[in-house]
This record gives C-alpha cells, structure tokens and sequence, in this order.
C-alpha cells in the first residue's frame, strides 16, 4: 500500500538519521509498503544526507527553508500568537509539492512522527486514514525547558509548550490510532482527548551499534553510572552512590574507574568521578571490564541507561523495580540490589568474576535482543499501522480538529 510519512527526517548532527525512532520504524514499513518521506530541512549541507535517504526509500518530498531567516521570522510569529515550532517548518513550497501529490498518488493511509509536521497533515483530505507516533511528545520538551530555566525564558518555553500542544491536540482528535514512547507521554496523548486508541511502544536500542562494544579488551575495573537525565533528584542519586556504594567498592577495589555518562555536569566536580557529555560515543567505556549500575529510581519502561550496556554485553546491576520492568530474571540477566551495602557487594563480586561478567553479560544482550531492539518494537508498530490499513475508512470524527486545524493554518 502506499503510505506518506511526515517526518523529522534530518534531525541535528549530534543525532544521526539511524539513531531516530521514525528512521527504524521507515525501514520496517519499507519492506512490505510503499513510502514517500516528507520534511523540511534548514540543514544548508544537507545533500549528503538526502542523497542517503533517497538510496534507501527512493521516494523523498522534502523542502529547504533558509535558517537565519526563519529563525526571525518564528521569533515574530510566537509574538503573534503562533507556535514557533510550527513556524518554523512552514514551507508553502513543500505544502504545493504535497498538494500535487496527493492528485497523482492515492495513499492509503499518513503517519506523522513529528509535531512540527502537523499542519501538513491536517490540510490533507481527512477520509485517509492518519495515525501518530507521538514519541515522548514534543511539547513535554518545552516544558521541560521551562522547569530548567529563568524568567522569561520559562515564560517562552511554556507558551511554546501551550501552543504546541494544541496542535498536537488537533493530531490526536484526527488520528485513527496514537503511539507513544512512554505511559507519561501516552497519559499526556490521552489527556488530549485523541477519538482512537493509544499505545505505548517503547523506543529500541540499535543492537549493531553496540554489538562491538562488549568485545572491547579493557583492563581498569570500571564502573558505569549511565544517566540519561539531568534532573535534581537523579543528581542526589548520583552524589548518593559517591557517599555510600562507591567508597565500599573503592576500598575493596582502590583502582577501580567510576564513569557518569549522560553529561550530568553537576556531579563533575566530586573527587574520582569521570562525567562524559552526551555527544561522547560510551563505547569505549562498554567493555570486559565494566560493570553498569543502573539509576535506582525508574519510572515507565525500561530506560536506555540500562539497555544500552546491556545490548553491548556488560553485566548491570539493578534494583528490585528495575529488574521487573525489565522482565529480567534476577541473577540470571542481571544482579539485583536495593540498597547500599548490596550494590556494593554485587559491583564488586562481578569485578573479580570475569566468568560471572561474561555469563551475566551475555544473557543480558541476549534480553534485549528478543524484548528490547528497534526490530522487536517496530515490529509492533507496524502491526499496530496495519490494523489501521485493514480496517480502512475515515478516522471517528474529524470536526473537533477541522476547527483547531484552521486556526494553526491561519
């Protein structure tokens, strides 16, 4: 059949293409479907990366919109009451191209992985059936900012997040079916009032990309804290492992490394502690002799600071909680622990077992191979995309988004 995706489709330098979620899921639908790619780029060198794309899919609808002058002109807009999110992606030219198309091509359904991409979607006829995969949900991100910040800058950021949101609103309440990475994200999709149903499918972990990884020769007992946030109470959490879990480990292990990845700088400057910003490949930190704890706080599903070295083969140390989002067998994927004693003495009995870290290293990729992989969680987005396809028709109701479509467009 043939489907139209509105994407984010070259995303910044520091995240390539084949790290996204909608790159994974595109190559999934491209084996059984046909796909046009659509999105804007403001990349001025991008004819690299869209040559790439059209190698791959073959099919691109793409337009350039000029950086320094969109910037101002979004800066403009959301003085206007617009979201500049939305702004910035507006491209009368790729709205024609769209428009042209969808004259000459007869597609069976539309799928949009990015909000920005929603004004687009909601001008194309509402009789094609739409779902969306709202991911971690743009507009969370804005408020995020907004908690991270100072005024005005937080007043920006929340009425950029209010603004957002209504588009987003007008996706859910066109949709046949809504994604979301997370249950957060997915309440956040649900408190939008969305007329179809909505799934949580977690984002995959590239096992290629760490395959590698494991296989690394390393010689320094390593221990690896992978935060992936930057929040205040995964902080304390850090400065906590410092004050109890690491000095036991240290004093069984005086050399051993103890490395925090994910860029939380704010616990850069406790003695012995090695903080890696978050463009840094981990990789080289994944090896023999490594040995992960993972955050003890978790909500949702399981976290990519877990995943990660786990999909590289080194043996985590988690809690009770962790080990049950997981799935995990405890003592057979992974070590389990709940309090400080107990960490110490699991990282320290998987730093002398060299057999103990390769048995649990090797049972933990193996974990995230069958339940963890973009392979394993496109597979059911794709499922989930072709119910839509085979119950065809138009979605429930299409005159609560109409509204709020032509106020975006306007």
């Amino acid at each position: 059949m043939n489907l139209l995706m509105l994407g984010r489709w070259l995303p910044p330098p520091r995240r390539p293409v084949r790290s996204t979620r909608e790159y994974h899921l595109a190559r999934r639908l491209a084996r059984s479907h046909r796909l046009t790619l659509a999105f804007v780029t403001d990349n001025p060198d991008a004819g690299g990366l869209i040559s790439s794309l059209r190698t791959e899919f073959g099919d691109l609808e793409f337009a350039a919109v000029p950086r320094g002058w969109k910037s101002l002109t979004s800066a403009l807009r959301l003085v206007g009451g617009e979201s500049c999110t939305l702004s910035y992606a507006r491209s009368e030219a790729l709205q024609r191209r769209l428009t042209d198309r969808l004259k000459t091509t007869a597609y069976d359904l539309v799928c949009v992985t990015s909000s920005s991409m929603i004004p687009y979607a909601l001008e194309i006829d509402p009789t094609i059936p739409m779902v969306v995969d709202f991911g971690d949900v743009e507009s969370e991100w804005w408020l995020y900012q907004a908690t991270r910040g100072v005024f005005p800058g937080t007043r920006f950021f929340r009425t950029e997040a209010a603004r957002l949101r209504l588009a987003e609103a007008a996706a859910a309440q066109r949709a046949v079916r809504c994604f979301a990475a997370t249950d957060k994200a997915a309440d956040v999709v649900r408190s939008l009032k969305p007329k179809g149903s909505v799934s949580v499918i977690p984002d995959g972990i590239d096992l290629d990309f760490f395959a590698s990884a494991g296989r690394v020769v390393g010689k320094t007992p390593t221990v690896i804290y992978n935060a992936l946030l930057t929040d205040e109470e995964e902080v304390q959490e850090i400065r906590e492992f410092c004050a109890g879990p690491l000095r036991a480990i240290r004093a069984g292990i005086p050399d051993v490394r103890f490395i925090v990845t994910g860029g939380v700088r704010a616990v850069g400057g406790l003695p012995g502690v090695e903080v890696v910003a978050p463009m840094s490949d981990v990789r080289p930190f994944l090896h023999s002799h490594a040995v992960a704890v993972c955050p003890l706080r978790m909500s949702g599903g399981a976290p990519r600071g877990v995943l990660e070295p786990m999909a590289a083969s080194v043996p985590v140390v988690t809690s009770t909680k962790g080990c049950e989002q997981l799935k995990a067998r405890a003592g057979g994927d992974v070590l389990v622990a709940d309090d400080s004693a107990s960490v110490a003495r699991q990282v320290i009995r998987l730093l002398e077992e060299a057999p103990l870290r390769r048995e649990l290293g090797e049972s933990g990729r193996r974990l995230v191979e069958g339940s963890f992989s973009w392979e394993v969680l496109c597979a059911r987005l794709v499922e989930g995309i072709e119910e839509v396809l085979r119950a065809g028709g138009p979605p429930p109701s299409t005159k609560a988004s109409g509204a709020i479509a032509a106020g975006l467009t306007s």
